[in-house]
């Protein structure tokens, strides 16, 4: 636990255990793609905590060997065990910990407590799949799990891909502008056409690949997606400067001109800048909120520099009739993204992931979010995760508890009564980012 011991938190957690929560970013597609091994330490390194043990030098091939669901516990156990002591009180392994107490009953890491969690492991279905949800009352699931998993964008256009009922899907941007990366569908020539082919058409101009991504959004609006999401702070700086149409088209038409043409980076950022602005035009016109990355980002050897939502600042003001949804606490960052909150009526500042990446951080900073800018302007949780639902349901948790330390401190403080921050709560779990989102939800 993160609180000393305090009648105030006590009756208001149980009070903010209660509020229904829309879940603002995960990467799940739904039952049908969660984790069926039954192999429990790949099952329980989740999306986030392997990080840790590459931070704490744990070898490349180690790690995999240990997310493999076919090398068995017995093999893999004299590894990690010393592993799993090095990283044990990260906020990622309190998730893990946290799996294993709630979903299994086991409560210490051991070779017998991991056998007791494989006996369990066949036993995951989509029935608990759909109540780790429904006892953590999670009401919606914002997701980005179009194009990347499974398959290609266009299933999802064309109804082969479909999502569950309590989904809101998000499209992922960078499929559309990053032209210089490997795992975008606009690389090349190629992908450029695999686009045009989702709206109908040969790709010859600038002109016709804009009028092709336009009708493609529209399309994916149609079929249920209610936003876009960019998360290409992990492969270029966030400044997206305003450049002159014709330096983007000059780029654009060297692709045209030859289909053996790859950009590489940064000689494409001029075409990839100029897209984007042309992307936020289109969320206007479509009305679709912009979620974007910003702050720390998954794995090692990142550059969290370049993901600084001050670099962000141009688009902000440029496009100003745009909703952008900032996430992830832009950690460490925190004070460039208060700022930025407080400044621009059409930012709101998004907390996924942050409480299992620095859950004190988090403490402070909603603590520094109340008496510096309208408590309108956050959404308290995202899991950040793929199809693991008891791993988001963990960092809700958290989450709850989270919250609750900093506005029961500021309860006691007396900057708050108890019934200000019960509805503080209910607006940072629910109710903002059901109208941010135009959700239609009822509480």
């Amino acid at each position: 636990m993160l609180h000393k011991p305090s009648p105030v938190f006590d009756d208001l957690m149980t009070q903010i255990e209660r509020i229904p929560v829309v879940d603002c970013h995960e990467h799940m597609a739904g039952p049908g793609y969660m984790f069926r091994g039954t192999e429990p330490i790949a099952a329980l390194l989740g999306d986030y905590y392997w990080h840790d043990l590459l931070s704490a030098g744990a070898e490349r091939s180690v790690v995999a060997m240990l997310r493999d669901n076919s090398v068995p516990t017995e093999q893999k156990w004299s590894l990690f065990e010393p592993i799993w002591r090095k990283t044990e009180f990260t906020a990622y392994a309190r998730v893990t910990r946290m799996v294993m107490r709630d979903v299994y009953g086991v409560s210490e890491m051991s070779l017998s407590g991991l056998r007791r969690v494989a006996e369990q492991l066949p036993q995951r279905t989509e029935q608990t799949y759909w109540a780790h949800l429904d006892n953590a009352n999670i009401r919606v699931v914002l997701a980005d799990a179009l194009g990347w998993k499974p398959g290609d964008f266009g299933a999802f256009l064309s109804g082969e891909q479909t999502f569950p009922d309590r989904w809101r899907a998000f499209i992922p941007l960078p499929l559309f502008h990053t032209l210089s990366h490997h795992d975008t569908d606009a690389k090349d020539w190629a992908g450029v056409q695999r686009i045009g082919g989702w709206a109908d058409r040969h790709i010859t101009s600038l002109d016709e690949y804009l009028e092709a991504v336009y009708t493609v959004l529209q399309r994916a609006q149609a079929r249920g997606a209610i936003g876009l999401k960019d998360q290409c702070a992990y492969n270029r700086s966030l400044h997206y400067e305003v450049v002159p149409r014709s330096d983007a088209e000059r780029i654009f038409n060297k692709l045209m001109a030859d289909p053996r043409t790859v950009f590489g980076w940064p000689d494409s950022k001029p075409l990839d800048d100029y897209l984007f602005h042309q992307f936020m035009r289109f969320a206007r016109e479509l009305d679709m909120p912009v979620q974007i990355h910003t702050g720390h980002m998954a794995g090692i050897y990142n550059r969290v520099d370049r993901a600084n939502v001050q670099l962000f600042a141009t688009v902000l003001e440029l496009h100003q009739d745009v909703r952008f949804d900032l996430f992830h606490g832009n950690w460490p960052y925190d004070g460039d993204i208060l700022f930025l909150t407080k400044n621009y009526p059409n930012v709101r500042l998004d907390l996924c992931w942050l409480y299992i990446i620095d859950p004190i951080n988090a403490i402070e900073m909603l603590k520094r979010s109340i008496v510096s800018i309208p408590h309108s302007k956050i959404h308290a949780f995202g899991g950040d995760f793929q199809d693991h639902p008891e791993f988001s349901v963990a960092s809700l948790k958290i989450a709850q508890e989270v919250v609750t330390i900093a506005l029961s401190e500021l309860v006691e403080t007396r900057w708050l009564t108890i019934e200000d921050a019960q509805r503080i709560a209910a607006d940072w779990f629910f109710h903002n980012p059901n109208e941010f989102f135009r959700l239609g939800l009822e509480f």
